[in-house]
């Protein structure tokens, strides 16, 4: 049984995630027109050109800061080194490579989460993944 077990966790997390995720990126990048390309500079550009709130939300850097704190942890710091370690300068490479493809991934379930948000009795929006999953599927 753990051969059987071993053996699909390197299928399942080893090739189908890993090829699944680059081509899925690899569609985005491409049906949306190399979107992390031609909007790079407009990121510097929304992120430093407001730094005021409104009373119903937060300013564009702290949803930027909000986003990497949700998105960057210990686990990708202690990967980058080991990846470093292991694989040398050419990791690096990889890591960008990577890393350009799965901006689109981000946009797609950015974009998903704000057209699929919900508000509450309080007034306040609620969204993420398992909020635009079921109202997408079963609307």
């Amino acid at each position: 049984m753990n051969t059987i077990v071993d053996f699909l966790n390197t299928v399942l997390w080893g090739y189908v995630l890993v090829y699944g995720l680059l081509a899925v990126g690899l569609f985005f990048t491409f049906r949306l027109g190399f979107i992390q390309f031609r909007h790079f500079p407009e990121c510097f550009h929304v992120i430093t050109g407001s730094r005021e709130t409104s009373s119903d939300g937060i300013s564009p850097l702290q949803a930027l800061i909000i986003s990497l704190a949700s998105r960057v942890g210990t686990g990708n710091l202690a990967g980058v080194a080991v990846a470093i370690y292991l694989g040398g300068p050419g990791a690096i490479f990889w890591m960008w490579m990577v890393a350009l493809v799965g901006m689109d991934t981000a946009y797609a379930e950015s974009t998903l989460a704000q057209l699929y948000k919900v508000r509450n009795a309080d007034h306040q929006y609620r969204g993420g993944p398992a909020f635009y999953m079921a109202r997408a599927c079963c609307s």
